[in-house]
């Protein structure tokens, strides 16, 4: 059954990148919609693949992670915590001039056995083959100001 999810989730991403083509800014709402739907599900094969090969996480809200690899191993141990779930809301894609690079902005929640809530920055490349890849993922909790 997994599997069967799997290749629905990459086929219908496949098709939406294919649909949004002369559209960046589409076209990455689209993958990033993907990867939430990847992540809601839990499937660590097909969250992984919505990184781009030098990828890394960072911030204050997440663990730290180096290339695809140890996105997979961060990614296996966040969805083996009982109750986790993740969910975001992409506020602002911002396309480079050159087209190649792109930062989405938004807010983010979690459950699990520590909830949170903050902001992120993702930022994307486009591959190759004009699909879009998350190359830093990055979200943090605000502290108020004293």
């Amino acid at each position: 059954m997994k599997s069967v999810f799997l290749a629905l989730v990459i086929t219908a991403t496949a098709l939406s990148q294919t649909n949004t083509a002369g559209n960046p800014e589409a076209a990455i709402r689209q993958a990033d919609e993907s990867w939430l739907s990847a992540i809601t599900s839990k499937s660590v094969e097909a969250t992984v693949a919505a990184y781009d090969p030098d990828a890394l996480t960072a911030g204050s809200a997440m663990p730290a992670a180096r290339g695809l690899g140890e996105i997979r191993t961060m990614w296996t141990e966040l969805f083996a915590r009982p109750g986790f779930s993740l969910i975001w809301k992409t506020d602002k894609v911002v396309v480079s001039d050159s087209g190649g690079i792109a930062t989405a902005t938004g807010t983010w929640s979690r459950t699990a056995s520590s909830k949170g809530s903050g902001l992120f920055i993702a930022v994307w490349r486009k591959q190759q083959d004009g699909k879009w890849k998350v190359l830093i993922d990055a979200a943090w909790n605000p502290q108020p100001r004293q």
